[in-house]
């Protein structure tokens, strides 16, 4: 297989997408080239796409990590999910990365599309709405149990994708809100969907910026609804690039741990790029959170950043993704000196990477005790049942 090469736009700088620049990938050799285009670097609004490993120039970009493809041009793809649904959709299977970019209809997250030709792509569009619940339900358990897929699903699954993840999911629209809708699977050890449900409304106590989400029914099942931060009205309005694309670093030894796979290199790079003074001590919160709630599942795809096509400027983008998933106490990003162990002591360890004296940062973990602590009436005051709330017992870590 020879090279192929696709166009990126943005979308949402303008009323049709604006050609940005060049990515060609050699699947086989899983090497890939970027380059940004000159009359999107004479623009006054250009940004860089990732500003480390992306800056604005017109040198030519290399890599041989990420299958070929740099991060930030993977997350407005599939992964898990998106690509089970792609595969089961298209008769054409796509056969390299780059082939499912553009495969993926342009609806991943943030504002990046994708095209082989270079006059023009397809602006962000979805279709589906709270009325299609039922249809959207029928088709993931149809996905779930590789059975046929009904024919009115197929066209309504494209939309979502491209939104990253493994776990069932589209998107709806509901008025000037697009909402990422996720779903619940049959082997789940609780009501997944509740249950994230209640962790962010408990997160958002803090107070922090969390993903706005509610609980809709259908067909007898719960669906969770997580409004998306990056667009309003169906436009983009922020370009969007996850911690695991800045940090970029292929593979990850759990006992060699890398000192930048961790939430202290996101700290670092927040206090010199982002707007907003206090998003480091934001996330040092949500950091605590996640591990007092057993949140192990908080690896470099859970975190992310948002560059502000308004504001013209980065900053943390709100969490999301938050619930309980194990009491082993190994998270996904590195917490402090004793890698990625959850205790008091290693999120204590290296405060100073978050601009946080000792105290503060053993104030702002008693604070975060004192919410957690109350889990169970958070959940239950949000629709998780009696049942699921004994079982997260054996799920929720204990930790002083």
């Amino acid at each position: 297989m020879t090279s192929e090469q696709a166009y990126v736009f943005i979308d949402g700088l303008e009323d049709s997408p604006v050609i940005c620049g060049v990515v060609t990938l050699d699947p086989l050799r899983r090497y890939g080239e970027f380059r940004y285009g000159k009359s999107y670097l004479a623009r006054p609004d250009a940004f860089a796409l990732d500003p480390l490993n992306l800056p604005l120039s017109d040198e030519l970009f290399t890599t041989s990590g990420g299958k070929g493809l740099f991060g930030v041009l993977s997350d407005a793809g599939a992964d898990a999910w998106g690509q089970r649904v792609i595969l089961s959709l298209h008769k054409t299977k796509p056969a390299n990365a780059l082939q499912f970019l553009l495969a993926g209809s342009g609806m991943g997250v943030g504002a990046l599309v994708f095209s082989k030709s270079r006059m023009s792509s397809k602006p962000k569009h979805n279709k589906n709405t709270l009325g299609d619940l039922p249809m959207l339900l029928r088709g993931k358990a149809a996905i779930l149990s590789d059975e046929a897929i009904p024919a009115e699903a197929k066209k309504a699954f494209e939309h979502g994708s491209s939104m990253g993840g493994a776990r069932p999911k589209t998107l709806i629209t509901e008025g000037t809100v697009t909402y990422l809708a996720k779903f619940n699977r049959p082997d789940d050890l609780f009501n997944q969907v509740k249950v994230e449900h209640a962790s962010m409304r408990m997160l958002a106590e803090l107070p922090i910026q969390v993903a706005n989400t509610r609980v809709v029914s259908a067909e007898g099942e719960d669906v969770l609804l997580a409004a998306r931060f990056d667009c309003e009205a169906q436009r983009p309005t922020h370009h969007f690039i996850s911690a695991n694309s800045l940090i970029n670093i292929a593979a990850v030894n759990p006992e060699q741990l890398n000192p930048n796979y961790s939430y202290g290199f996101l700290a670092e790079f927040l206090a010199k790029h982002s707007a907003i003074a206090t998003d480091a001590q934001e996330l040092y919160q949500r950091m605590v959170f996640n591990v007092l709630l057993g949140n192990t599942d908080d690896h470099s795809r859970n975190h992310a950043l948002l560059y502000s096509f308004d504001q013209k400027h980065w900053r943390l983008a709100p969490a999301y993704d938050v619930l309980p998933i194990n009491n082993s106490r190994q998270h996904g990003l590195g917490i402090g000196a004793l890698g990625r162990v959850g205790s008091i002591e290693n999120l204590l360890s290296q405060a100073i990477r978050f601009s946080l004296k000792t105290i503060k940062a053993k104030k702002l973990i008693s604070q975060v005790q004192e919410l957690v602590k109350e889990w169970p009436v958070y959940f239950a005051q949000n629709g998780v049942g009696e049942g699921d709330i004994e079982r997260l017992k054996g799920v929720i870590p204990n930790i002083d």
